[in-house]
């Protein structure tokens, strides 16, 4: 049997309490992470055939140590990621080049991709090169291929060198498995009281448009539900902030002063099953987080993705979900307009192809599928509908002496762990300053031996220079002698 190891947040049968998810972050900052490495651990499900463990440490926790205990865990290790080609990511890049550099198993990674702007432009993406280089040819040394989300990613790791780029679009999008459609054409109506579900990224190059248009839509729809994904997020809902008293303002919902906050029913999923269920209830679904969209579309529910950047864009694109770039929506964008021209046509017709690229990149590089050597994820959907899952999270359930009980504990243990590694970084800052301390005194000796010796060697040269003019060397009054004989 073959021991496949999966890096992720969390084990798919896992279910994580608000308290839990709070203490472990294991939505690894943003629940989306978990849709992929859920649907990467249900498509290499092989009952008999193959035992899937799940590896929850993260990447930056990661040291070249831990090489040994991934040999010794698996035969082939897997990494589904995501938009890991930023500026952000530089370090954890590294950091697995490192790790998958003292692998002895084969490494496979699942729809990983480039970030930049609209414009396609991977002259943008120059400061990521050098890691992406290490990580991409550490990878190659043990697979076949990578797996990448998109034209766009497949084109920027072509123009590094790299050519053994197979693009698969991301995962999650298969979830169901073969043959599933969503059966939604362009001209429906939008029912009298829509339900619509919102998403949408904190950090964006256009945040301006997105937050009218993300106020145009309340405004027509204040009933609608604002599903947000971060960590940070959750950490808002939770914890709240001072900052209605203080008058404070974001153009993104990163506040509780936000209209999205403040007026529409927020949540926060805390792993992806209860999150497709919620979202079965909808009637349409838009914004700019793609995996909030792409949860949608697995539950059923028509979804309309805002493009706001490159990786966004090139996912739309390949898997022909409907979509628009940000930049070319109105500030006062209606939904029922959005609903009317989504069509899933294309992705439709197009499902079959794009799961059957997905299967075949697996084979390539050695993995066995659930539906081509196993139950079709029978096994899998079974435990997964047997499974009670923790509701998306909602400020409301957060009440009584028991809750009050566990935040003072919580804010009790950050703030011990906060001291904590302000006392190592004092350390490790007093270190490096008694290092520096070292090394500068060593330098004004080296410094002062080197003056002393320069200061020796003049004081010899004037002499020497001196006693040649007092008194000419025997080689010379010879050489005068010559001279003054002919």
């Amino acid at each position: 049997m073959k021991r496949v190891l999966i890096q992720a947040g969390s084990h798919p049968f896992d279910t994580p309490t608000l308290e839990s998810t709070l203490v472990r972050n294991s939505i690894r900052g943003n629940v989306g992470n978990l849709m992929y490495t859920n649907a990467a651990y249900k498509h290499l499900s092989v009952p008999g055939r193959a035992e899937i463990q799940v590896d929850t440490k993260h990447f930056i926790d990661l040291t070249p140590e831990d090489a040994d205990r991934i040999n010794d865990a698996c035969d082939v290790f897997v990494i589904p990621m995501a938009n890991a080609f930023k500026r952000k990511f530089v370090p954890h890049l590294h950091i697995l080049a490192d790790v998958i550099g003292k692998l002895k198993v084969p490494v496979v990674v699942l729809g990983v991709g480039a970030q930049a702007s609209l414009a396609n432009d991977t002259a943008q993406l120059a400061p990521v090169d050098d890691a992406v280089k290490r990580f991409i040819g550490a990878v190659l040394d043990r697979s076949a291929s990578i797996g990448v989300r998109g034209e766009f990613t497949q084109r920027y790791l072509g123009e590094l060198g790299f050519a053994d780029v197979d693009v698969i679009g991301c995962p999650s999008v298969y979830l169901r498995g073969p043959g599933f459609r969503m059966g939604h054409a362009a001209g429906g109506a939008l029912p009298d009281r829509p339900r619509i579900a919102l998403s949408t990224a904190l950090r964006l190059a256009n945040s301006g448009l997105a937050a009218r248009i993300n106020e145009a839509i309340l405004r027509r729809h204040p009933d609608l539900t604002y599903f947000a994904q971060e960590g940070r997020d959750l950490q808002t809902l939770y914890w709240g902030d001072t900052s209605i008293a203080a008058g404070q303002q974001q153009p993104m919902p990163s506040l509780t002063s936000h209209p999205l906050i403040r007026s529409a029913d927020v949540c926060v999923p805390l792993e992806p099953h209860s999150w497709i269920d919620a979202l079965a209830g909808y009637d349409f679904a838009v914004g700019t987080r793609i995996h909030g969209n792409i949860a949608a579309l697995v539950a059923g529910t028509p979804a309309f993705v805002f493009a706001h950047d490159s990786r966004t864009l090139e996912l739309s694109r390949y898997h022909h979900i409907p979509h628009r770039a940000l930049t070319d929506l109105r500030p006062d964008t209606d939904v029922a307009e959005l609903y009317a021209q989504t069509d899933y046509t294309a992705f439709d017709e197009h499902y079959d192809e794009g799961f059957r690229r997905l299967l075949d990149f697996m084979t390539k590089n050695g993995l066995e599928n659930a539906y081509e050597h196993g139950d079709g994820g029978e096994a899998y959907d079974k435990r997964i509908a047997a499974t009670e899952f923790t509701p998306p999270f909602r400020r409301s359930e957060a009440e009584g002496k028991d809750d009050l009980l566990f935040r003072m504990t919580l804010l009790r243990e950050q703030n011990k762990e906060t001291a904590a590694r302000a006392a190592r970084a004092e350390k490790k800052a007093a270190a490096q300053a008694d290092r520096i301390k070292k090394l500068e005194t060593k330098l004004t000796t080296v410094q002062s031996s080197a003056a002393a010796k320069q200061k020796a060697l003049e004081k010899r040269l004037a002499a020497l220079e001196a006693q040649a003019k007092k008194k000419p060397s025997g080689k010379a009054r010879r050489l005068v002698k010559r001279l003054t004989s002919q």
